[in-house]
């Protein structure tokens, strides 16, 4: 499923990661006198046409965000599906999927899909309700991963997870009032790491589908971390795992 607007991503690394990702930008626009020879060069070589423009232009396009003199119409990203999902998860053996529950925040939300990006996760899991979608700011801050990830959107994320299980996926879920840490779970096979909204955490329902259910232990005056630090912790010790025990 596609989004309905083409889409707008701006800053260096976001752009480099669209020109080498699947969407190919209708038009790239560059800062008058700023120079970007690594993008112009595959502009060039892909045949996707280049404008220069003033400063203000860009400014305004992005709302006055961190540009850095580039930026990229792309094509509306287009969503997998649920059943998508499945079918890619029937052809592994071996997968790890990152499943988010109503993370609101596009900054969290872009770090997880750039920590998923860079651990070369199998994909990641949202709703269309109760959850940032990919937006500008988000692709920013995951410096355009989701060229490089596949993010699948659902409708409702409880029902999902029950018939992802039906097809091999154990889930396993982060919530401070678990009984084991989350580097005492098994992460071989088909794996579902589900990370919490910033202020609710995991839903009930959510966490009563969950196979497995993990805490990260904290021992500072600090009890928590954010949502993508949390994400990024889980990822990196289930992909960890998988890498020593294949």
């Amino acid at each position: 499923m596609k989004t309905n607007t083409n889409e707008i991503v701006y800053g260096f690394n976001s752009v480099m990661n669209i020109l080498t990702g699947k969407r190919v930008p209708t038009k790239v626009l560059i800062m008058n006198n700023h120079h970007e020879p690594k993008i112009t060069s595959i502009c060039k070589e892909k045949g996707i046409y280049v404008e220069s423009v003033d400063r203000h232009v860009l400014d305004r396009l992005s709302n006055n965000r961190n540009h850095q003199g580039v930026l990229a119409y792309v094509p509306p990203y287009e969503y997998g599906t649920l059943e998508d999902l499945i079918n890619d998860l029937n052809k592994k053996n071996d997968a790890l999927i990152l499943i988010l529950d109503g993370i609101e925040d596009p900054n969290n939300f872009g770090s997880l899909i750039r920590s998923s990006a860079c651990l070369g996760i199998d994909g990641i899991l949202i709703s269309k309700n109760h959850q940032v979608q990919l937006t500008p700011t988000v692709s920013k801050v995951s410096t355009g991963g989701e060229e490089h990830i596949r993010i699948y959107q659902v409708s409702n994320i409880a029902q999902s997870l029950i018939r992802l299980k039906k097809n091999g996926l154990w889930i396993v879920a982060s919530d401070g009032s678990a009984d084991r840490d989350y580097d005492e779970v098994n992460y071989k096979g088909k794996i579902g790491i589900v990370v919490g909204s910033e202020g609710k955490g995991i839903s009930p329902l959510i966490l009563k589908t969950s196979d497995f259910i993990v805490k990260i232990p904290m021992e500072g005056k600090i009890t928590s971390f954010n949502a993508a630090v949390a994400g990024a912790i889980l990822l990196t010790q289930a992909m960890n795992y998988k890498r020593r025990n294949k």
